[in-house]
């Protein structure tokens, strides 16, 4: 098995783990003593534990090096906001009755990933390809 097979099981096991995280927050809540008593609280438990495993699984698959920088920065970034926004978006349809702020945290997590993902496309080549 190589490298990248394994890198992508790891990445793999990840997202599974954060997707059990995403679709549990009452489990979470019980295990970290979180507060679990409203939608929004069942959101944030979502989004702040499941949504960045997602993201973190995703890039460990995606990434191909720790090498250029900018690609691995870029793209952790865009992938763990792109995971969060995932897990909170999950929270808004199983949930319900998402307020303000949590329309504020969605918007904010989806600009910063599309906004990782022009970012990406537009690094100089010799920044895109692994070392």
């Amino acid at each position: 098995m190589t490298r990248q097979h394994v890198q992508f099981a790891f990445g793999f096991a990840m997202i599974l783990v954060g997707g059990y995280l995403t679709m549990t927050p009452l489990d979470t809540a019980v295990a970290l003593g979180k507060p679990s008593e409203t939608s929004s609280q069942l959101i944030n438990l979502r989004a702040s534990w499941g949504g960045p495993l997602l993201g973190l699984g995703a890039f460990v698959a995606w990434v191909p090096a720790p090498k250029p920088w900018p690609r691995a920065v870029l793209g952790l970034l865009g992938w763990a906001m792109a995971g969060i926004a995932v897990a909170r978006t999950v929270g808004f349809a199983l949930d319900g009755s998402p307020d303000e702020r949590q329309w504020l945290w969605l918007t904010i997590e989806i600009v910063l990933a599309i906004g990782c993902a022009v970012a990406l496309r537009r690094l100089p080549r010799s920044a895109q390809t692994p070392t």
